[in-house]
């Protein structure tokens, strides 16, 4: 990790301690990396259950006045699986696929607060992110109602998102339907039609019928 600007720091004393906080679902755990005099570079995580925990630095007094004193934070950003973190352009998107052990499901989905939503699938699957990305049936059936669940999650609250993820699943739905905004201040039918129409557009824009149809007709002639 780099600090791009090390004169925020230059106010905090040497002794102030660096801390990695990463967490996901209800997980969580604390990374130490020294303090800002003497600071460490690298930090080992005990819990191997994480897949792609949300992080935050923060910087924590350790005087005896204000020990445990927040004095400093950075935005939160996420890490994904293999080690590659979201500046990577190859783990860019709005929603991401991971595997991990689910089981008996074959896929679940996390809408988390304040970072993209995650798609685990079994890692039992052979090559799972490949599986849930190009599947037929996963893409045409599943897909679509991933993509409600997500917006029915947004819609219940009343005004637009602050989150930047979520406001780049807007940014998407704006893409499916232009200049047709959510109905945030209307009722729940209201909101539910929205909903219908976004899934019609995407499953129309990408041929969804004709996927699953097709890839069922050359099983059958098989």
């Amino acid at each position: 990790m780099t600090i791009a600007d090390p004169r925020q720091f230059a106010m905090m004393p040497d002794t102030a301690r660096i801390k990695l906080r990463l967490f996901e679902n209800k997980l969580s755990e604390t990374l130490e990396f020294g303090t800002l005099g003497n600071v460490k570079t690298t930090a080992d995580i005990s819990n191997g259950a994480f897949s792609a925990p949300t992080c935050q630095l923060r910087v924590v007094a350790t005087d005896a006045q204000h020990k445990g004193l927040l004095l400093g934070s950075t935005d939160t950003w996420n890490l994904k699986a293999g080690g590659d973190d979201e500046g990577s352009k190859a783990s860019e998107s709005i929603l991401l696929f991971l595997p991990q052990d689910i089981s008996p499901r074959t896929w679940k989905l996390d809408v988390r607060e304040d970072d993209y939503p995650v798609v685990y699938i079994d890692k039992k699957i052979p090559d799972p992110r490949t599986w849930a990305r190009n599947d037929p049936v996963f893409v045409s059936c599943v897909l679509p109602a991933i993509i409600r669940e997500v917006f029915d999650d947004l819609l219940l609250a009343n005004t637009p998102p602050v989150q930047a993820w979520a406001k780049d699943w807007l940014l998407w739905a704006d893409t499916l339907m232009p200049g047709k905004a959510p109905p945030w201040n209307d009722g729940r039918p209201q909101k539910q039609a929205w909903l219908a129409d976004l899934v019609d557009s995407f499953c129309q824009r990408h041929g969804m019928l004709d996927l699953l149809v097709g890839m069922l007709e050359q099983e059958a002639a098989a």
